[in-house]
Parts: C-alpha cells; structure tokens; sequence
C-alpha cells in the first residue's frame, strides 16, 4: 500500500513533502534554541535576588534557613508587584478600550482576517494541502491556500489598537513572572548553600576568617636570644 502511494505521487508532491520536512526540521530547531534562551533568562533572573538578600545576611538580621527564605520570598513577592504593575496596566487600557470603543462601533473579533487584527498577516488554510480526488487515484499535495494577504482595513482601528497593547502588556506580564519564578527556584538553592549541614564552620553575620596555613620553613632565630651577660 505505502509502495503504491509513493508511486502516485508527483514530483510537485515530493518538493511538497521535503519542504515540510524541512519546515518541521526548523521549527524543532528553533523550539531548542528557544529554551536555551529561557534557561538562560531565568538563571539572569534568578541571581538577582542575591542583591536584595546579601546585607541582610552578612550584617546578621537572618540566622537560619527558615528567617531566610521568609524573607527573600517577601522581598520576592514586592519586586514581583513593582514589575508586574505597568505590563497590568497596559493589558487592563487596551481591553478596556476595545470594550469601550466597541460599544460604538460594535463588537467583532479582534483577531480575524475581515476586520480585525488578522488583516496584517499571511493567513493560510493547511486543510487544503492533502486532498484525495474522487478517481481515487492516490492523494494528491497542494499548497495551502492563501486566505487573506495583508492589507488595512479603516473598520478594524479599533483591533489595531487594542490587539498590541494586550499583547505587548501580556508578553511583559509572563517574563515579570518568569522572573518571580526563577527568583523562587535561587531562595531555595541560596537557603541550602548558606544555611545547609554542607557548608562548615559558617557563621550567618561574620566575615570568612580564612585559617592559617601550616609552613615546613624554619624560624628565623637570632642567637644572640639566648646569650646572658
């Protein structure tokens, strides 16, 4: 059966079939590169919770594991709020105003190809690339269908504007939560380091007093040290 479809399919349908392979292959890659990107952001993230907790520590205000994260997950909560104010703000104007504005105009979606925010971008119809003919002869591969090219619509200000100022403000909002999460992953990992049984002979509030080394070179002896006159 498999024999006989890959014979009935044209060459048009191989360069089909390649170049969605080759789309799938770019997409994986750039799946991959995007999550090394966010490990990365969130071990950036993550470390700065040392700047809010360091003085509090070495001046000794915190002696324990648990004093400690009650007090770095505090400070956590109150950045959390400082940063995530303003991307709230933004997603609050820009859904208040599509609401407000649609009162007058009327209420359509934001996001679709007629009179909406779609009407900016390639849209294509992906249930059109495998059709099978009614002869029954194989399936055949055809390129999507382009449902809307971009092109402005006077009708659709009202998703211009709303549309990006949500998107903008919620982007924002989800990295300030990245953020408080890699800040709640670091108090975790900072609590054992500090505090943990690992670390010895360390006192929460004290500076490192580095040991002296043992030395093998002889005192210097002056002899006259022990002549008596």
């Amino acid at each position: 059966m498999i024999n006989q479809l890959l014979i009935k399919l044209t060459e048009n349908d191989k360069r089909i079939i390649f170049i969605l392979l080759g789309v799938f292959i770019l997409l994986l890659i750039l799946i991959g590169y995007i999550g090394y990107l966010v490990t990365v952001i969130m071990k950036w993230q993550g470390k700065k919770i040392n700047n809010y907790v360091t003085d509090a520590v070495v001046t000794g205000v915190i002696q324990d594991e648990d004093s400690f994260r009650k007090y770095a997950k505090r400070k956590n909560r109150l950045v959390f709020y400082r940063q995530a104010r303003i991307p709230a703000l933004i997603m609050a104007a820009g859904i208040i105003f599509y609401i407000v504005a649609s009162l007058f105009v009327g209420f359509v979606n934001p996001f679709n190809h007629d009179n909406g925010f779609g009407t900016l971008f390639f849209i294509w119809d992906f249930r059109t690339i495998i059709t099978t003919p009614d002869s029954g002869a194989g399936i055949l591969l055809n390129w999507p269908a382009v449902v809307n090219t971009p092109h402005f619509v006077a009708n659709a200000w009202v998703s211009y504007v709303a549309v990006p100022l949500v998107l903008i403000g919620g982007i924002w909002y989800l990295i300030t939560v990245q953020g408080f999460i890699a800040r709640y992953l670091q108090i975790k990992k900072l609590g054992q380091k500090v505090f943990g049984d690992r670390i010895e002979n360390f006192t929460a509030g004290q500076p490192y007093q580095p040991q002296p080394q043992p030395t093998n070179q002889p005192q210097d002896v002056n002899p006259t040290d022990d002549i008596r006159v």
